[in-house]
C-alpha cells in the first residue's frame, strides 16, 4: 500500500517526458498499419523498437510488476502498474530480471530484448491504449 501511494498520480504528469525503455529506433508505429502487399490493416497496440539482442529494457517510471506472462507468438511480457489506472507493457523480451509484485524504480533494468531484436512497448490507461510516442521524450 505504501508503494502504491508513492507511484499514484505521477504518470499523468509525465506526458512527453518519459525516458525510452531502451536505445532503439521505432520500426513500427502505434495504430493501424496497412500492409500494401496483402491489402490488410493490422492494429499495433504500441510501438516496436528495433534494438540490439540482449539490450537492456528499462522501466520508464516507478511502478509495481503486476504481471509476468508468456503468450504464444508474442513471447514474454512484463506489465508494470504505475497507479491511477496507468500500465506499461513490455514484450518480445527475455532474461527477465524482476518478479511479480516487485517495486521497480524508473530506469531500472527489468529484462533484455529477445532474439528477434524488436521490443514492443505499450501504454494503457483504464483499458484504453495510448500512443507511446506522445509520452516518450523526443
Amino acid at each position: 500500500k505504501e508503494k502504491n501511494k508513492v507511484i499514484s498520480g505521477n504518470f499523468s504528469l509525465m506526458k512527453g517526458k518519459l525516458p525510452w525503455p531502451n536505445n532503439g529506433k521505432i520500426e513500427i508505429k502505434f495504430g493501424s498499419q496497412l500492409n500494401p502487399e496483402l491489402n490488410t490493416i493490422t492494429e499495433n497496440l504500441g510501438i516496436h523498437i528495433k534494438s540490439n539482442k540482449d539490450q537492456s529494457v528499462k522501466a520508464v517510471l516507478d511502478g509495481i510488476v503486476s504481471s509476468i506472462t508468456y503468450i504464444r507468438n508474442v513471447g514474454n511480457i512484463i506489465i508494470l502498474d504505475h497507479g491511477d489506472g496507468f500500465n506499461t507493457v513490455y514484450s518480445n523480451i527475455g532474461n527477465i530480471l524482476v518478479e511479480e509484485n516487485q517495486y521497480v524504480s524508473a530506469g531500472s533494468s527489468i529484462a533484455k530484448v529477445d532474439k528477434n531484436m524488436m521490443l514492443n512497448f505499450q501504454i494503457w490507461h483504464n483499458k484504453q491504449k495510448k500512443n507511446p510516442e506522445r509520452w516518450l521524450t523526443k
